[in-house]
């Protein structure tokens, strides 16, 4: 930080750079050198949500000193028999002496447990991760009546498995410690292995059977969405359900019990049906369907034996959930049943008596259109996604309306909503008509009704559209309803003029209906306090001689014009005299019309958006005129006038007055003369001038904003001049702060699934060699920078001393400071640019702003991804890199301007120049990254959301007036405001990581919604490959602006473009390669002549030419490497289609990784040609063999046919799929070649997470370890995970790893750039734990006859082999990490054990 005295301002001289900016008064400069790295979990993400809650809660309520902290540890007694509990000496009961540590609980009883007064000394240098694995904290529990279990590690959620025994019985009995993190308190439920968990909105009796006195017992309640405990005496008995709560009395207990043990030997889940009789004759049984899933355990104690109870969770679901997503109640009556249901608008409930069996249900919408209709849907199984019903109308002129169901199957349950694909809202206060295929619809005036809407399909290929009619107009041309997002004005021509409906489509909150809203394009609102008669001026003519609107202090209008003229006036209720006529369809920020004297002026602003033009009227304010004129003269009158017009305006010396348009649809210019001077004002702009009054005297004029109004000034006082000009002379800064950050790096990580999903990069660039022409540092051309680093290096070996010449250049590296004499004599610098650079300065005056982020990259860290890097700058091809500068990926430059007599901020110049990016996103990584940010719902809550769509209504109910008049921030003047288009080339791949994610994943939210509206439209989401987005720039200039409106303003044009860009997808669909590419190729190179001029032209006048030479350069680029890239993605796609026919999931992601990793060169791009060739050709081969075994370890013996199938298919179509994709990979080199661009690079391997999911600092070691292992060729076993690793001495690019199932050397073959494995040894093979000997590793094996393992003297130890490491430290660390790694694989296999102890032959309970 520093400080400069006071200095005086220097004048403004034209030419940026030779301005002498004096020095800030205040200097802060803030600065980084390393890599700030922040790591973002899923748990932080929580913690920062309940502290934002906390924060929210606490601000609003009082604070109740009642209000206590939970317990670290609550530990609930959910076993069904009394507890004894014995605590650590750390922890101590809430509420006992801490020398207690013996607690008996009774059935249901808690104990809440906190960290006692006496701890260890050590305790306070235990980190937070130290303190998680140690088993400082812990319990021993005695169930009354068991054995006990000693010493249970509690710190970490999770859920343990411990056999107990009756004493003198053989058999034992399993419990169950379940321990789970509540917002950061520990709470432990000791519980037997069986849970059941209810799904219904009502609460259900459990009973078991006992099995002497035949007889059933209720054991417990099960809560609607709670867990519900079995007893430890009660998990092996029969269980049966009955309803309780309203339903209490109604039925029996349930006929049979809830099957799960009796069916483990056939599957892991178990499914049944339960039928609870009704208590009345003739009524029909309540059914409940059944799923036992298994428990997720973390950890299993045996105590010794050999088998264990198997832990169980059993959902009890509704068999039928019906939803009402209609703003209409409906009413549903069963087959069979005798009582109907009615269901509100956007409510949902059980239907407890259906069977999925066929039954009809009638289904009733109430109160539509004043009548009510019926439809019958047959519930069967087996139903498609989406069916159409048909409902009629009770009345006599029998109406048809047709409504959809989609049919979802959850967990045990079917889920049925009743929707409409559209509504449409009719705000227009017009009768509007409809019209498609076989359809012709009529809809009222009353906007409250909405109307339901759904096209007959009659063929899979017809397009949704409709043709509108307004009143007594013509029919549109016809347009579509799905293009949701996107805003549009519709035409419906009549005799003298046209009707403009502006029209919007939205998606509803449950993605199902497109909610498409008609409102007139021409809203007139009345935001004065008179009440006024707004009339249309008919063309050729002054007045309105037609008819009047009338319209009252503030009230909102539809207007709908009646001829062509565009123009309008207005005049106050009851008197004859009306303004001056106005344009009302051209973008106006406020003009000022005169009325009669007593009421003064009235301000009319128009705002023209794309489907809604506001014509509104506010009150006149000091300040709102035009313009002030003052004559500060003592000489002579100034005239002035409107241009244009005859009549001319008198100002006398001394005075002032306002000024306003005589003719607000005539010129907007200002004509003066002075004596013999005239000139011309368009009043927008800051301008000054002078001119000669005589020979002695000169006049000065200015003009200048105050407020919203312009002052114009005559004077012969400089001073004042000056005065009224100081915001734009350049100030000495009172405050700078300059913040200057070199990398930071965000790393997404998911704790609950132990995975990095994304690191987030910003980084610094490269070497950037500057020169120094006047005031400020300026980079070289890349060109330059490259030769001049090239020299630099050599001058630091000693190769070049004094003035050498580079190119064009002759440079100096021995002086200090560094100089160049050719071209020019200059300074230089070797310097580098900063992730983040952010300048602020601050003068009585002004205020600067420039923001510049160097390079943003966003990597996908999950295994497998089929693109590595998700987000990225796009560089530019090298020749034209070469000749320009390096620029920033994102550059904001802000001036802005204000004086003390003005409240409105002047922007002079705003600017932001983003670069040219990719965006390459898979279904995975979109799964992975919603997973994180979106916060857990609790199920109770969901199932109490009954106004489904009360959302959706609440915002149709919005008036015209809300919509027009929502805007209150402070207005702005932008002189020049400037955003540059933006480029986005997209890639979207469907295709998830092989099996692991196939297997009960759930569809991604964000996708599912996205192919629920392509669904219901008949339309399929397919591959997008290198889709271009060119989205054009926005500009404003010498605009008045409300920032919220100018923000909304930017936002609305990106988006709509990317909207209307995105549903002309359809070609750039993955369907035969991507021919849009060639086109856009060529289109692109020829396109360049008029994009990128105009791009350098914002930069400043230097940099007008640049663009030329890049046109033509890009021609040639662009047609070589557009040609090669299209014949490259062609075969592609063939090569893909061939993939997908082999049924090989593992085959199919292999390819899928390898087509998408970018090769660097031509060179490369061959190399992996021959590798997918070479692959394709032995995996076809070698498939015969292995897939029918694979089917048989899989699916028995109908997976052994499958697997023949897929070996013979695989035959023939790997190694074809393999000769194309080495065509595909050759023409991309070609391509690359052509475009001579860079390869981006991963920033980091992924981060390696443990079994314990703990998140460790970042280890660059460990982290390349497991890369090599989860992405290589390398073949993993099933549920392989990496342990450690080192490089072996002696052999380049060779490494010994360790796993949790065996150690094996890698190699890398050096011609394809393939890792290979030299040998391996599972730890099933090991005869004896390994040992180290300075620096040799000795591994014991049993006999298999493997290469490079000598027989040992000892036959017990079977044979060895010797691996010679670099240092001691390495070979102890090795053999550390193998017995290590030995022993956590024993209780993994426990885990994922199948317990074998009801599927043997048992005696009964």
């Amino acid at each position: 930080m520093k400080t400069s005295s006071v200095q005086d301002r220097s004048p403004v001289l034209p030419g940026d750079d030779s301005i002498l900016v004096p020095e800030p008064q205040t200097l802060i400069n803030i600065s980084s050198k390393d890599v700030m790295n922040i790591t973002v979990s899923r748990c932080c993400l929580n913690v920062f949500l309940n502290l934002a809650k906390a924060f929210s809660e606490g601000t609003t309520s009082t604070y109740d000193p009642l209000l206590k902290d939970k317990a670290p540890y609550t530990v609930k007694n959910a076993l069904g028999v009394p507890l004894t509990v014995q605590h650590s000496p750390n922890l101590q009961a809430m509420g006992l002496s801490s020398k207690e540590n013996i607690v008996d609980l009774t059935v249901g009883e808690t104990l809440e447990l906190e960290y006692s007064a006496f701890q260890p000394l050590r305790r306070g240098r235990l980190s937070v991760l130290q303190r998680q694995e140690s088993s400082v904290f812990g319990l021993t529990i005695v169930p009354h009546g068991y054995t006990e279990v000693a010493n249970v590690p509690i710190a970490k959620p999770g859920r343990r498995l411990y056999n107990v025994c009756v004493p003198l019985q053989q058999q034992s009995v399993s419990a169950l410690v379940q321990i789970d993190a509540a917002e950061g308190n520990k709470v432990i439920t000791v519980r037997s292995p069986l849970q059941i968990k209810n799904h219904f909105a009502m609460p259900f009796t459990i009973y078991k059977s006992v099995t002497d006195v035949r007889l059933v017992v209720p054991i417990g309640v099960a809560s609607p969405e709670q867990e519900f405990h079995v007893p430890l005496d009660s998990y092996r008995c029969q269980l049966f359900v009955r309803p309780a709560g309203k339903l209490e009395g109604q039925y029996k207990e349930s006929t049979s019990y809830i099957t799960w043990k009796e069916e483990l030997y056939r599957s892991t889940e178990v499914r049944c049906v339960l039928q609870c009789p009704s208590a009345e004759v003739n009524f029909l049984p309540l059914i409940v369907n059944t799923v036992a899933v298994p428990d997720q355990l973390s950890f299993i104690s045996r105590h010794g034996e050999q088998d264990w109870d198997p832990a169980y969770i059993i959902h009890l679901h509704p068999p039928v959930t019906i939803r009402n997503l209609l703003p209409y109640a409906i009413r549903y009556l069963l087959e069979g049943t005798a009582e109907t249901y009615e269901l509100a608008e956007g409510s949902s409930a059980d239907v407890l008596q259906s069977r999925i069996s066929g039954e009809i249900m009638e289904l009733v919408l109430i109160k539509y259109q004043g009548r009510n209709w019926n439809g019958h849907i047959k519930i069967c199984p087996g139903l498609s996604e989406f069916f159409p019903v048909c409902f009629t109308s009770d009345s006599q002129d029998r109406m048809i309306l047709d409504l959809s169901i989609h049919a979802q199957q959850v967990g045990g349950g079917l889920i049925l909503s009743v929707f409409s694909p559209y509504w449409i809202i009719n705000r227009t206060g017009r009768v509007l008509q409809y019209r498609a295929e076989e359809i012709h619809m009529k809809h009222p005036a009353d906007q409250r009704d909405i109307v339901l809407f759904s096209f007959k399909r009659k063929t899979i290929f017809s397009k949704n559209k409709i043709h509108l009619r307004v009143s007594t107009s013509d029919w549109s041309s016809s347009f579509s309803l799905d293009t949701v997002g996107s805003y549009g004005c519709v035409k419906c021509p009549a005799n003298t003029t046209e009707y403009l409906v502006g029209v919007s489509f939205k998606m509803s909150s449950f993605n199902l209906t497109r909610i498409v809203t008609m409102s007139p394009f021409y809203i007139l609102v009345n935001q004065s306090s008179l009440e006024l008669e707004v009339g249309e001026v008919l063309p050729n003519e002054l007045q309105p001689n037609r008819k009047w609107h009338y319209i009252s202090a503030t009230e909102c209008l539809p207007f709908w014009p009646e001829n062509a003229s565009g123009k309008l006036c207005v005049r106050v209720v009851g008197s004859e005299k009306a303004t001056k006529s106005f344009f009302y369809n051209k973008l106006d920020n406020g003009t000022l019309l005169s009325l009669e004297d007593q009421y003064g002026g009235i301000i009319a602003d128009v705002d023209i958006s794309e489907h809604s033009t506001v014509i509104s009227f506010t009150d006149y304010y000091e300040g709102a005129a035009p313009a002030l004129i003052v004559n500060y003269t003592l000489l002579e009158k100034l005239k002035y006038k409107q241009s244009g017009i005859e009549e001319k305006l008198e100002l006398k010396p001394g005075e002032t007055c306002l000024f306003a348009w005589a003719d607000p649809t005539g010129t907007r210019k200002l004509t003066w003369s002075y004596a013999h001077s005239t000139g011309e004002l368009d009043l927008i702009k800051d301008q000054c001038g002078q001119f000669a009054y005589n020979q002695n005297t000169q006049i000065h004029w200015v003009s200048f904003l105050d407020g919203r109004q312009r002052v114009l000034l005559f004077t012969e006082d400089v001073a004042i001049v000056s005065k009224a000009r100081q915001a734009e002379e350049m100030e000495q800064a009172d405050t700078e702060i300059v913040m200057s950050l070199q990398s930071l790096g965000i790393s997404l990580v998911n704790n609950e699934t132990k995975q990095e999903i994304s690191y987030i990069s910003i980084t610094s660039s490269g070497v950037v060699w500057e020169h120094k022409p006047k005031q400020r540092w300026k980079p070289f051309s890349q060109k330059n920078i490259q030769a001049l680093e090239q020299a630099y290096q050599k001058h630091l070996c000693g190769q070049e001393q004094g003035w050498v010449r580079i190119e064009n250049l002759e440079v100096n590296f021995s002086k200090s400071p560094m100089e160049i004499r050719l071209p020019v004599q200059r300074k230089i610098r070797r310097n580098f640019t900063a992730g983040i650079h952010v300048e602020f300065k601050q003068s009585p005056h002004q205020r600067s702003l420039r923001a510049q982020l160097n390079w943003l990259q966003i990597d996908n860290q999950l295994s497998g991804a089929i693109f590595p890097i998700v987000f990225y700058p796009v560089a530019p091809p090298k020749s034209i890199a070469m000749d320009s500068e390096p620029k920033p990926f994102i550059d904001v430059s802000i001036i802005t301007r204000f004086n003390e007599h003005s409240q409105v901020m002047q922007f002079k110049y705003f600017m932001v120049l983003i670069q040219e990016m990719a965006l390459k996103v898979d279904q995975d990584f979109l799964g992975a990254v919603m997973a994180l940010f979106t916060p857990a719902t609790n199920p109770q809550t969901e199932k109490q959301r009954t106004k489904l769509i009360e959302k959706d209504v609440e915002a149709l109910k919005t008036e015209l007036m809300e919509t027009s008049m929502t805007d209150i921030s402070s207005l702005s003047f932008f002189e020049h405001f400037h955003i540059s288009p933006i480029k986005l080339h997209l890639s979207v791949s469907l295709g998830s990581r092989g099996e692991e994610s196939d297997k009960g994943k759930q569809e991604v939210v964000a996708i599912q919604s996205v192919n629920l509206l392509l669904k219901s439209i008949g339309a399929t989401l397919t591959d997008v490959d290198d889709l271009i987005f060119k989205l054009a720039f926005f500009e404003v200039k010498c605009q008045f602006y409300k920032r919220d409106q100018l923000m909304w303003s930017v936002i609305g044009h990106y988006t709509e473009q990317f909207l209307k860009q995105l549903y002309v997808l359809v070609l750039g669909l993955d369907v035969l390669g991507n021919p849009f590419g060639l086109i856009r190729g060529l289109s692109e190179g020829v396109e360049a002549f008029f994009y990128e001029p105009f791009q350098g032209a914002v930069q400043g006048p230097e940099e007008f030419a640049e663009g030329f030479v890049i046109g033509v350069r890009s021609l040639f680029g662009h047609t070589v490497g557009g040609a090669a890239g299209v014949v490259s993605r062609i075969t592609g796609s063939v090569g893909k289609g061939l993939a997908a026919i082999t049924m090989d999931k593992e085959y199919q992601q292999k390819r899928r990784e390898e087509m998408n990793r970018q090769p660097k060169d031509f060179g490369e791009s061959l190399a992996k040609g021959g590798k997918g060739l070479l692959r394709g050709v032995v995996g076809g081969v070698t498939g015969i063999v292995t897939k029918p075994m694979e089917g048989a370890k899989k699916e028995g013996a109908a997976g052994f046919f499958k697997g023949i199938g897929k070996g013979l298919v695989g035959v023939v179509a790997r190694p074809t799929g393999g000769i194309i994709d080495m065509a595909s990979s050759t023409f991309q080199g070609i391509q690359r070649a052509a475009e001579s661009t860079e390869e981006v690079a991963k920033v980091r391997p992924p981060r390696l997470i443990r079994e314990d999911g703990i998140i460790r600092p970042f280890n660059i070691t460990e982290a390349e370890g497991n890369d090599l292992l989860e992405n290589s060729d390398l073949k993993k076993l099933e549920g392989e995970l990496y342990q450690d690793h080192c490089a072996l001495p002696g052999s380049r690019k060779a490494n010994f790893v360790v796993t949790n199932r065996r150690v094996l050397c890698v190699k890398e073959v050096e011609l394809l750039n393939h890792l290979s494995t030299d040998w391996e040894c599972l730890f099933e093979n090991f005869t004896f734990p390994p040992s180290a000997e300075e620096n040799v590793l000795k591994l014991y094996v049993k006999d298999q006859g493997l290469l490079g393992f000598q027989k040992t003297s000892s036959t017990k130890k079977g044979m060895v082999k010797e691996i010679r490491l670099k240092t001691n430290e390495t070979a102890k660390r090795m053999c550390d990490a193998i017995g290590a790694a030995q022993i956590t694989r024993q209780q993994q296999q426990l885990v994922k054990q199948k317990s074998l102890r009801f599927i043997k032959p048992q005696t009964t309970f």
